[in-house]
């Protein structure tokens, strides 16, 4: 009688490559953070309480007589172009981008709740250099040994001068979303579209000239006409640094992150 012969077992290689697959939403922290949906998820409460915030405190005040920001005129006056305006239209924006990128990614349609955590102690700890670039650049256009003053990255100045706190807080927060909305996610990415796949430009490159570019942009436009400062050397070469930081946030850690560093700085120079 012929003995049966004993079933091989497969090598333990192809055991392996038989397990199933990590999920997407599951991967690696430093992937979820890049995600559009995990970004939205991050950022949505910020700027709720930004709307919202801003809607309840100056409901009693025209429109037009509100501290605004500059990078929102921006928008409303892109808006303008089409006919079409409303408060509530450069939010919708952030939330109509972010989604339109989630379809075109294919990413999971998963949010983790841990990332969102972590990602607001980044953005805290990202905010540290940004603290250090204040105290040092303006110091070099300094000849006296005061202390360097503090230089806010959006009109917070303002807020800041009339001691309002809460108004401190609501325009970091608008700060911190609407202008990496426009100068980070919008500029640097159409700007590196152009050069890269437009004139054929090699990637590296279109990349460290989108960022040189929307630094510099994002430095001016703090100053009249489109902003509300005079021109200030100090300033201008602190926020130019600063917005390369930032640019440098977002390109190798997403677009939430820039903007909670942005946030938390704001904030950070308030209080300090």
């Amino acid at each position: 009688m012929a003995k049966k012969k004993a079933r091989r077992k497969p090598p333990r290689t192809q055991e392996r490559r038989t397990r199933p697959k990590r999920d997407a939403a599951a991967s690696g922290y430093w992937d979820v953070t890049h995600q559009p949906l995990q970004c939205l998820a991050f950022l949505l409460p910020l700027v709720l309480l930004y709307e919202f915030g801003m809607a309840l405190s100056y409901r009693h005040m025209p429109f037009s007589q509100r501290p605004d920001l500059a990078s929102r005129r921006l928008l409303d006056w892109f808006f303008s172009l089409f006919g079409v305006q409303s408060l509530y239209l450069p939010g919708l924006l952030l939330v109509f981008v972010l989604l339109a990128w989630q379809i075109a990614s294919r990413f999971p349609w998963r949010v983790s709740l841990r990332p969102v955590v972590g990602m607001y102690a980044e953005s805290l700890l990202l905010a540290v250099p940004v603290l250090l670039l204040n105290n040092w650049i303006p110091s070099l256009w300094s000849l006296s040994d005061a202390a360097p003053e503090s230089h806010w990255l959006g009109v917070v100045l303002l807020a800041a001068q009339r001691g309002d706190a809460m108004d401190v807080l609501l325009l970091s927060v608008g700060a911190g979303i609407y202008e990496e909305l426009v100068f980070r996610l919008i500029i640097i990415t159409l700007i590196t579209m152009l050069l890269a796949d437009v004139l054929k430009m090699r990637q590296m490159w279109a990349v460290a000239a989108a960022v040189i570019i929307s630094s510099l942009l994002f430095a001016a436009h703090h100053y009249e006409p489109i902003g509300s400062e005079p021109w200030a050397y100090d300033s201008f070469a602190f926020r130019s640094a600063a917005g390369a930081y930032l640019a440098a946030v977002f390109v190798l850690r997403g677009f939430g992150l820039a903007v909670g560093c942005h946030i938390f700085y704001d904030v950070l120079a308030y209080v300090l």
